[in-house]
């Protein structure tokens, strides 16, 4: 019925506009894409922000009757412009977020073995609760969504800090106290009033904190992790930059069976890549990845918006993602009512009156200024989401599918992953940022995605080299300076490494008998 509704509707439309002005189609209104909210929507110093009707932009207006399309109190020149825009983390900072990411994974551990004491020890230590599960219950682990996500939330940094706070804290007894277990009653026991009303019994015992075998605990989980989100970081690289050779492709190939055997691979759960730990699962490893994800995503818009801001205005052009001349489409006026044709061009007079006018120079000082105001609105909305992160996991992503060209409607205050952000900006298409007044119309959005994507296969190559010759050592350091770990005892190699040694020398074994398991890892 609502289809019929709907279908008769557009048709008494169309009827209603075939007899206003006989044979004259009515083509659909331009509208302008907004994928987020402005950046100075609210009133500034007695500003206050409307929507122009003719244009669909945003105009600011006083008590004094003056009106501007410029946001009152933005910078006015490069420069400032990129000093007030958002910066993304340290690469250094990501060895912070690894230690934060080992603790929670221990009392992900401790919680599973059901010892109560050692996660509240763990988590007390140094003021890390935030980093436990926020919907677990005594005896039992929480969600895996629910273990912290966010960055920065690491208490002590830089993270070899809180190793050494760790690894010459002294050892300690603390108290536990328990239920003891009810004695179980037979059935005529349980008949009887008296016996079957048990008193509690509550017990206590001491139990040993020795911080020396937690540090080797938490210190084998970050040296997985090592491993494992370098290995990541290697395949979002070669990913990222394919991804960004293939939508530069004139023609567009069609997905191949390799293409499509690696999204059902990424639909295999929470714990892929667990031989790097000999098979011992590593639960939150995916959230880590997509962590991963969103450490460079954030990482490569800040560089992007240091690129953007070092643009010279005679060099402007050259950047793929601005153009010197917009170009709208005025549409077909042919064949169509006098009147409608008047209104259409009075209707693009006015969307193109705040176009940028001049030479060369002065358009691409103005489109460098107008990326930047673009970025710079772009981070505001999506920088917090990305810190925040997706709590939900692959499994309760498919759990609700949008109907076809539909996207997903969450609340405004929840996180997403990198996907999420870099669709935003594919989903301008050729349309370029027309709602950024003076300049937004030499900006082309999708090609600052495209740009984003290639800056953070860098970041990747160097959040890589990061893991490796900052985090590991550190790890390393930690391990021989707090720990019973002798150094002349190790072979110096990791498991992956260990894995391909044992493999060239000593033959495949039976957990891994297949050459393409090395091959992807990149050990060729």
């Amino acid at each position: 019925m609502l289809r019929l509704a709907a279908a008769a509707l557009s048709l008494g439309l169309c009827c209603f506009a075939s007899a206003f002005v006989p044979g004259v189609q009515l083509a659909p209104l331009r509208t302008l894409r907004r994928p987020f909210a402005p950046l100075a929507s609210a009133a500034v110093d007695g500003w206050t922000s409307a929507l122009d009707p003719d244009t669909g932009k945003t105009y600011y207006y006083n008590e004094a009757g003056e009106t501007t399309w410029t946001p009152p109190g933005r910078p006015s020149t490069a420069a400032g412009l990129r000093a007030a825009a958002y910066s993304g983390p340290a690469p250094e900072s990501l060895g912070d977020y690894l230690i934060q990411r080992a603790i929670s994974q221990q009392l992900f551990y401790s919680a599973q073995m059901r010892n109560e004491p050692m996660v509240s020890w763990l988590k007390k230590f140094q003021g890390h609760e935030h980093l436990d599960s926020r919907l677990r219950g005594e005896g039992r682990i929480g969600p895996l969504g629910s273990y912290e996500l966010s960055f920065d939330r690491l208490a002590v940094t830089p993270f070899p800090e809180y190793l050494k706070a760790l690894g010459t804290e002294p050892d300690s007894v603390i108290e536990v106290s328990y239920v003891k277990p009810a004695r179980r009653l037979s059935a005529r026991e349980r008949a009887n009033p008296y016996l079957n009303k048990q008193a509690q019994v509550v017990e206590t015992y001491e139990q040993a904190i020795v911080t020396k075998n937690i540090l080797t605990q938490l210190l084998n989980t970050a040296s997985a992790q090592v491993e494992t989100w370098a290995f990541h970081f290697t395949e979002v690289q070669k990913n990222d930059l394919e991804r960004v050779r293939r939508d530069r492709q004139h023609t567009k190939t069609l997905p191949t069976d390799e293409m499509m055997m690696r999204v059902e691979l990424e639909r295999g759960g929470e714990t892929a890549y667990s031989f790097f730990t000999g098979d011992e699962p590593m639960p939150l490893y995916d959230f880590d990845c997509r962590a991963c994800d969103r450490f460079d995503t954030l990482r490569a818009l800040s560089l992007l918006l240091d690129e953007v801001a070092a643009i010279q205005p005679e060099n402007a052009f050259e950047k793929p993602y601005l153009r010197s001349h917009a170009d709208v489409d005025q549409g077909d006026d042919q064949n169509r009512g006098s009147l409608i044709a008047k209104r259409r061009k009075r209707r693009m007079e006015a969307f193109t009156a705040t176009f940028v006018q001049g030479d060369d120079a002065a358009r691409g000082a103005a489109a460098r200024d107008a990326a930047l105001v673009f970025l710079t609105e772009f981070c505001d909305v999506w920088a917090p989401k990305l810190i925040k992160g997706d709590d939900r996991s692959v499994i309760g992503k498919e759990q609700f599918r949008n109907i076809p060209g539909m996207k997903e409607v969450r609340a405004d205050d929840v996180g997403v992953d990198a996907p999420v952000v870099l669709e935003a900006l594919w989903e301008y298409k050729d349309e370029a940022a027309y709602e950024v007044v003076g300049g937004g119309e030499l900006v082309l959005p999708r090609l600052l995605g495209e740009r984003l994507r290639e800056i953070r296969a860098e970041v990747a190559g160097e959040a890589y080299k990061t893991l490796l010759e900052y985090v590991a050592p550190e790890i390393r350091k930690a391990r021989l300076e707090y720990t019973d770990y002798v150094e002349e005892d190790d072979d110096n190699m990791g498991t992956y490494e260990r894995l391909k040694w044992q493999t060239q020398n000593e033959g495949e074994s039976e957990a891994y008998n297949h050459a393409a398991i090395i091959a992807e890892m990149g050990g060729g």
